[in-house]
């Protein structure tokens, strides 16, 4: 029984740190995409924020892949519904005002 508890808490965790992920991912990119028409160094700005949220990635899934191979799969599911999430809310998300 504490085997079974133990692989959905893991699995779950794995879901939400692909969640998380997913969020901070794209999150990032909306954040870059707003910046970029008034950045002074639109190309460093892309280029270090792919970077940045890219390493963030690869890092929570190799920290997973450590434990078992089956919770970054359960992750990338976390990170699409992320990333689907992102998309909905999108809209809804308040925009950078000119004056910022």
């Amino acid at each position: 029984m504490d085997n079974a508890v133990s692989a959905v808490s893991e699995l779950s965790l794995a879901l939400a740190v692909g969640a998380g992920l997913g969020v901070w991912f794209f999150g990032g990119l909306l954040w870059t995409v707003r910046r970029l028409a008034t950045a002074h160094h639109p190309v460093r700005l892309m280029l270090t924020s792919f970077a940045v949220r890219a390493a963030g990635v690869v890092a929570g899934l190799t920290w997973l892949v450590g434990r078992h191979w089956l919770l970054p799969v359960v992750a990338l599911v976390g990170f699409v519904a992320g990333r689907i999430w992102m998309l909905r809310t999108w809209d809804r998300l308040p925009q950078r005002s000119p004056a910022e």
